[in-house]
């Protein structure tokens, strides 16, 4: 073969190999992608126990994913129970089980190119916001794939501290009886830094309070839900904020 065959060839694999590793759809996750080139941040997103498309509330997570699109970030849905065939978080599965999807779902980021690797950040709801949390304790396999959390009413209930130092977006419900505040509270006062915890609670607030989709209140089980206009605008401030790179 000659010099300008074998030039050629090695162009042609590089150029493959280029174009292989620029496509981020991946039969494992949903992806939103920007459309402008260049590096994006990418936010993983974890869903409550009834998953992305949950009855109440269908396009919940397509909505916030787009709102977040349009500022010029990739979202990725891990969703721990679709993988399982699954529809509820009340089946066969644990915490820790779900955390593992959101260290691989950041991981496969990480891998990815057009992805700002600095700053992937987990997000979780409820259930999901466990998840993020679990996959920073100290007896989740392998250290944490992302750089930032943003965890709603998540269910902090006989949590491990962790030790990882990233910082941590709690938003929560000041009168929650389903994940109440106060045990978020206490756990992120126990975590290695806790400096790096930033703690919001809205006064009479409820579980749910950023879904627009549920009432003003509403009972789940033994449990009240309901949307709460100023929380979830308030929220939706210190998140982007929180996410915004620091100068």
């Amino acid at each position: 073969m000659s010099r300008g065959r074998a030039r050629l060839g090695l162009a042609l694999l590089l150029l493959a190999a280029s174009s292989s590793a620029a496509q981020l759809p991946d039969p494992r996750y949903r992806v939103f992608r920007p459309d402008t080139p260049g590096l994006h941040p990418a936010v993983v997103f974890v869903s409550g126990c009834d998953g992305f498309a949950p009855t109440a509330a269908p396009a919940r997570y397509e909505r916030r994913a787009e709102h977040l699109r349009a500022q010029g970030y990739i979202v990725v849905f891990a969703d721990y129970l679709g993988r399982r065939g699954l529809t509820s978080c009340a089946a066969a599965i644990t915490h820790e089980e779900a955390a593992r999807d959101v260290v691989a779902a950041a991981t496969w980021l990480g891998s990815q190119a057009g992805v700002d690797r600095g700053r992937i950040t987990a997000m979780g709801w409820s259930y999901g916001g466990r998840a993020v949390l679990a996959a920073l304790a100290p007896r989740t396999e392998g250290p944490a794939a992302f750089s930032r959390a943003v965890v709603y009413y998540p269910d902090c209930r006989a949590l491990q501290p962790w030790k990882a130092t990233i910082p941590v977006l709690m938003l929560l419900g000041g009168t929650d009886d389903m994940t109440p505040a106060e045990l978020c509270q206490e756990a992120a006062a126990k975590v290695a830094t806790p400096a790096a915890v930033r703690v919001v609670v809205y006064p009479g607030a409820l579980h749910g309070f950023d879904n627009p989709d549920l009432p003003a209140r509403a009972r789940v089980g033994f449990s009240t839900v309901g949307y709460q206009a100023e929380a979830a605008a308030s929220a939706q401030r210190e998140v982007d904020q929180f996410l915004r790179p620091v100068r």
